[in-house]
């Protein structure tokens, strides 16, 4: 990605929208299940600006929303988990796929790798351990984990035509890759 101040306010701005959804995020106290629009902001960053930028969104994202308005304990596998939501988008968009599958294979690898695999495992670590065992909490918090990724998905899907417009031209620039490197 090119560091232009454009950029730099594009993914600051990302950053902001990221940190008031973080603040706004729904959570069950003590279970882990939470309704969540983060996933938004981060998958943006990194569908048009690259994992890189995606990656740091989600981190400063999820560390400024904690500690903004914190709701327990800081738990760095989510913030990782965070930063991966942007992350993986931007390496799926190298994929010689069209946007929609591009969305698709991304969200549901977000869906694996963060939701059910990263927060699902942090949650139950922290909160839910010494009653029940991970597969049985896995059981319980997949249903309303599902329908969250999928109303991210509806919204994000919809969208994507206005953010093709505003940042799909800065971000063909912000993510080409040098001349003479191999495709």
């Amino acid at each position: 990605m090119k560091f232009t101040a454009k950029n730099i306010a594009y993914l600051a701005l990302l950053t902001a929208v990221s940190v008031i959804a973080n603040t706004l995020t729904l959570t069950m106290p003590g279970s882990g299940i939470a309704l969540s629009f983060t996933y938004i902001p981060n998958f943006l960053a990194g569908y048009f600006f690259g994992p890189g930028a995606g990656f740091v969104v989600g981190v400063l994202g999820d560390a400024l929303g904690c500690i903004i308005w914190p709701k327990g304990a800081w738990l760095p596998l989510i913030t990782l988990s965070a930063g991966l939501m942007g992350a993986i988008p931007g390496l799926v968009r190298y994929l010689p796929l069209s946007k929609r599958w591009h969305i698709a294979i991304s969200y549901v690898a977000v869906y694996i790798v963060c939701s059910a695999g990263l927060n699902t495992f942090t949650f139950w670590k922290a909160y839910a351990a010494a009653k029940k065992t991970f597969w049985v909490y896995f059981i319980g918090k997949m249903p309303i984990s599902l329908a969250n990724m999928s109303l991210n998905l509806v919204i994000n899907t919809m969208l994507m035509p206005l953010f093709d417009r505003i940042l799909a031209p800065r971000a063909k620039r912000a993510t080409a890759r040098p001349q003479g490197e191999n495709q």
